[in-house]
């Protein structure tokens, strides 16, 4: 029986729980017991200080573990550390230490061949009087994901309240500081969901991002595959496989996320861990037929589970979350019930919350699955 270690134990980590479940592969979950989603999701759950990876590296070699697993940003390093430690598939520690650094994915990004960049500005010393020479500008921790602490700023009397309000979001968590950069206010967003394995990069799916644009560019759907032409698709798979490569990536899921702009690809962002907001599951598995948290868990063990074999015909999956910036479309959610491409209904309040970051679970929202993509004319 293979062992996995799962570092976190949030949404992500009791879906990965779970299906390592299916797989009969035992897990290992590491995280403090407060708060815990994925506590009774596991095999064994060690009650710990996720920093403490001498004590984390010890249990996973008693217990012979096979693989490690990140389940968000935070983790990401921890599980690198572990998983370089014991000799077990992952990529370079130098790599996962800094990945999550928006600032240092930029300057790998002076390599890219297909994807272009913003201009930007690396902010680490959050005490200096900062200036920018024009606007609009999109203004981030350096090291924070699902949206948060983000503004898009269009004048200099509300750069400084931008600056606070990311300031605010970090708090006393890293000293990786501010990125500030152009505003790509044109184009579409999307996010791109890969599985790498020694060194070999696959892509398993482009979603298409419905986003509330500024000031905080938060989520409001997500659909899949994405409506890009045959030949834009591959130019994606192309430059996302160069961009890896360019980066350092060697084994695991990663969600990066693009903008196309006039037929040109600019990054966004990377993220060395599944893509949440039920992207990685159930989404792509529903749209690909390939059993993306499968190929994650397997990967991390050193398996492979070839995404390019196992896969089935192509459908059409997204998730609309139903909030203040979205209330159009809660006929929608009122009407679904009883319709055949209704996968899963999260109904969570009658009053529509305002989203302020990335965060399906506490949303009202409906998945679907079906032959066509499903809009408000479905109601």
């Amino acid at each position: 029986m293979l062992t996995i270690a799962i570092i976190g134990a949030g949404v992500m980590a009791k879906i990965l729980a779970t299906r390592a479940k299916e797989l009969n592969v035992k897990t290992l979950c590491f995280a403090w017991a407060k708060g815990a989603i994925a506590k009774d999701s596991v095999d064994e759950f060690h009650d710990i200080d996720i920093f403490d990876t001498n004590r984390i590296i010890d249990i996973c070699k008693e217990k012979n573990v096979d693989g490690v697993l990140a389940t968000t940003e935070l983790t990401v390093k921890i599980a690198s550390i572990v998983a370089n430690a014991l000799g077990l598939n992952t990529s370079p520690l130098e790599v996962m230490g800094n990945i999550t650094n928006k600032s240092w994915v930029r300057n790998k990004g002076k390599n890219f061949k297909f994807i272009k960049q913003p201009f930007y500005k690396e902010v680490t010393n959050l005490d200096e009087v900062i200036k920018v020479e024009s606007f609009p500008v999109i203004v981030k921790p350096a090291s924070y994901g699902g949206k948060r602490g983000i503004t898009v700023v269009f004048s200099e009397d509300e750069f400084q309240g931008a600056i606070n309000y990311a300031k605010e979001t970090i708090g006393t968590r890293n000293k990786d500081g501010i990125i500030i950069e152009q505003f790509l206010d044109k184009g579409q967003e999307y996010s791109v969901e890969s599985l790498s394995f020694r060194k070999k990069h696959f892509v398993i799916q482009v979603t298409q991002k419905d986003s509330s644009g500024a000031p905080h560019c938060v989520e409001l759907g997500h659909h899949q595959p994405a409506a890009l032409t045959a030949e834009m698709r591959k130019k994606v798979e192309t430059a996302i496989k160069d961009m890896l490569e360019c980066v350092g990536i060697e084994n695991g899921p990663c969600h990066t996320e693009i903008k196309i702009i006039d037929g040109e690809i600019y990054l966004i962002e990377i993220n060395a861990r599944p893509g949440g907001d039920c992207i990685t599951y159930p989404l792509t598995e529903l749209s690909t037929g390939y059993k993306f948290l499968t190929g994650i868990i397997l990967a991390a063990c050193n398996v492979f589970y070839d995404p390019e074999f196992y896969h089935s015909e192509q459908k059409f999956a997204g998730i609309y979350f139903i909030s203040k910036q979205t209330a159009h479309l809660k006929p929608l959610f009122d009407n679904c019930d009883e319709k055949p491409w209704l996968f899963q209904k999260n109904f969570v309040s009658e009053e529509l919350q305002e989203i302020t970051h990335n965060d399906a679970t506490h949303l009202n929202s409906l998945i679907y699955y079906a032959d066509k993509k499903i809009d408000l004319g479905d109601a």
